[in-house]
């Protein structure tokens, strides 16, 4: 579930938000895993075309840090040339 997330956070329509709290609220997404995948797919994401859309993914993970999780953003070192 949680790398469904995490590719979930590219796009991030509005189903897309629905289906992500609606795993969060079951408990089947913890915190703690989903920044840590996360963290992996930057590392990933940094050496090919995708790194310019890093930002953008970082926010739509604040976004749900702070609305399904009810938690602060999670600090996340993103590559310092994107």
């Amino acid at each position: 579930m949680v790398d469904v997330v995490v590719s979930k956070l590219k796009r991030f329509s509005a189903s897309d938000v629905g289906d992500i709290d609606a795993m969060v609220q079951r408990g089947l997404v913890p915190h703690d895993a989903l920044v840590a995948r996360f963290e992996d797919a930057v590392s990933y994401w940094a050496g090919d075309a995708r790194a310019s859309e890093l930002p953008r993914y970082l926010r739509n993970l604040h976004s749900v840090e702070s609305d399904s999780y009810l938690v602060q953003p999670t600090e996340v070192d993103l590559p310092n040339w994107v």
